[in-house]
């Protein structure tokens, strides 16, 4: 028969209970919880096993080579050493006899992801990850490759633009268990100079590193702390590139500065001769019109405004400008109040024109 005080007794206990035991398993050290075996490692480890987590790689970066940059590609060649280091690469558990060997296949990933990279021939990646000991306390390994990695352009501030080609590597396994950072002792090494197949045109700045943290979505995990989900870190190199020089500014602005040059010429001319200059002034903006065909022409189809979007938009305006005050120089039904004189008209025009292509630049 169901005896209700005897149910509340029950329930009792097994609150006490599991109360003590929480109570139990927080007052254990941090030591101790992690050489219990319950939580990071799967075996128990003794007073004797030495262990200091997280393990920490420092990644040395020796870039060779680079090579199909250009805009209209979606991906670049890298060829590049990489140089793991660790002051560690076991650790031997002495009363069970098993061992857990660090490498750094096993903790870290050379991405973008497996579907995203390409690797140019299998004989050319060693996956080997040839192994060294320079010191007692650091041991090292090494890998070769050769491999296309995906790239996403930032065209917003084109042909002024920095790129930012990444190489990214990322971990494994929980941040408690397992760090990277780039190698303090050698610095990531990149020398332009020994570019073979690097077009004209760019120029390496240098190479820096972004560290960003993140989580492994909505699973949890049982950790020393507490349940909570697994965070990794992803270690980024970022080769910075500019364009050398104002080479390419001209090459692509050469028409459409020549077209406002000719609509200009209107000033020169005297207001009598109406039918010359808004000849001239419709042969300028036909030639900033199809100058600016010819920039977005060189271009991938993007959905962006960029700056040379903006130069080109500038002079197509500003011909139009100069064909508005032909007209009302030849009109008496426009007022143009100073405008009517071709020096004024000139040197405002010009003066206005040069600055707002200034601050496209450097702005």
């Amino acid at each position: 028969m169901f005896n209700l005080n005897n149910y509340l007794k029950l329930v009792f206990l097994v609150f006490v209970s599991f109360s003590y035991s929480q109570d139990v398993i927080d007052t254990i050290s941090y030591s101790q919880k992690l050489r219990s075996g319950k939580f990071q490692f799967p075996f128990y480890l003794s007073n004797e096993d030495e262990i200091k987590f997280p393990i920490e790689y420092q990644i040395e970066l020796n870039i060779q080579d680079l090579r199909d940059i250009t805009i209209k590609n979606t991906n670049f060649y890298l060829t590049t050493d990489i140089i793991y280091s660790s002051v560690r690469n076991t650790l031997e558990v002495l009363k069970s006899g098993d061992s857990l060997r660090f490498h750094p296949s096993k903790h870290l990933d050379f991405i973008y992801p497996e579907s995203d990279r390409k690797f140019v021939s299998d004989i050319f990646f060693d996956g080997r990850f040839k192994y060294s000991k320079i010191k007692d306390s650091i041991s090292q390994w090494s890998s070769y490759y050769e491999v296309e990695l995906p790239h996403k352009w930032n065209l917003r501030n084109y042909p002024f633009d920095d790129q930012k080609m990444k190489v990214i590597f990322e971990t494994k396994e929980d941040t408690s268990l397992v760090k990277i950072s780039p190698s303090i002792q050698y610095p990531p090494k990149i020398n332009q100079t020994d570019f073979k197949f690097l077009l004209d045109g760019f120029n390496i700045k240098d190479i820096t590193t972004d560290i960003e943290y993140f989580k492994s979505g909505v699973f949890s995990d049982n950790f020393i702390e507490g349940e909570r989900s697994s965070i990794y870190q992803r270690l980024i190199f970022n080769i910075n590139i500019d364009r050398k020089g104002s080479f390419l500014y001209f090459k692509l602005f050469f028409g459409g500065f020549l077209s406002f040059l000719i609509s200009f010429l209107v000033y020169f001319i005297d207001s009598r001769y109406f039918e010359t200059r808004i000849t001239l002034s419709l042969g300028g903006i036909f030639g900033a019109v199809g100058n600016k065909y010819f920039v977005e022409n060189s271009m991938p189809a993007i959905q962006v405004l960029t700056k040379a979007d903006i130069i080109n938009n500038l002079v197509v305006i500003f011909i139009i400008l100069n064909i508005f005050i032909v007209i009302g120089q030849h009109t008496k039904n426009i007022n143009l109040w100073k405008f009517k004189n071709n020096k004024f008209a000139a040197l405002f025009i010009l003066i206005v024109f040069a600055i707002l292509n200034y601050l496209t630049i450097i702005i």
